[in-house]
């Protein structure tokens, strides 16, 4: 039987990105005005990096099965598609987009078992700084939260309510008051099961290493190919 983990990101995979109509400025509220203030300036800087690393903390709550799992690993993205989740605790389990497949491997669920995805199929949830910071405007309706703090950095919280349907109710960002980068994103999926991915130790444009977005299937393991 396969973990609640791997449901939900499997979930994640397929969610889709949804376009909606942005909110004329005229209409904005004070709350709903700061935050797109905020927003942009996040999607500004994340136009300015062509590639980023850091370490993650994830909590997967699944209401439904009572269940709660821990996680951790690093995180990398790169410019145009590039993206690379390799968790630690469980060993061995693995995102990746490569450039030309997406990849899903949970050796802690199926150790036979890898989800090769087109790449045209986006991981959705799972890639928050994609989702979130690319044209925020025109996907969510956005309100200013106030500020919070996250592994002892000022952060500013912002609520994010999606005007479409891309396979989560929404979600909360919180955003470094002085980088102005992600810290920390939950995001409450339409089956009420609720994901928390926490940042830390972020590298900006770190060398390159051609090995952060390879990914080659196990020996023995099977390919499952979805399009």
């Amino acid at each position: 039987m396969k973990s609640p983990r791997w449901r939900f990101a499997r979930l994640a995979v397929l969610t889709g990105l949804a376009v909606g109509m942005a909110v004329p400025a005229s209409r904005l509220t004070g709350q709903e005005d700061r935050a797109l203030s905020l927003m942009r300036e996040a999607s500004a800087r994340y136009r300015q990096v062509d590639a980023f690393c850091a370490r993650f903390e994830q909590e997967l709550v699944v209401p439904l099965l009572r269940d709660t799992t821990h996680s951790s690993g690093s995180l990398c993205q790169a410019r145009p598609n590039l993206f690379a989740m390799r968790f630690s605790d469980p060993a061995g389990d693995a995102v990746v987009a490569d450039g030309d497949s997406f990849w899903v491997y949970y050796p802690s669920s199926d150790p036979r078992q890898v989800l090769q995805f087109a790449m045209e199929v986006r991981p959705g949830g799972l890639d928050f700084h994609r989702e979130f910071l690319e044209a925020p405007e025109e996907k969510y309706t956005l309100a200013y939260g106030g500020e919070d703090t996250v592994q002892g950095r000022r952060a500013h919280v912002i609520h994010a309510d999606p005007l479409g349907d891309p396979g989560f109710r929404g979600a909360r960002i919180w955003l470094d008051s002085e980088r102005v980068l992600i810290l920390k994103a939950r995001i409450e999926m339409e089956n009420g099961s609720v994901r928390t991915v926490t940042l830390s130790d972020i590298r900006l444009n770190p060398p390159p290493d051609p090995d952060r977005f390879r990914f080659v299937p196990p020996a023995g393991a099977q390919v499952i190919r979805r399009h």
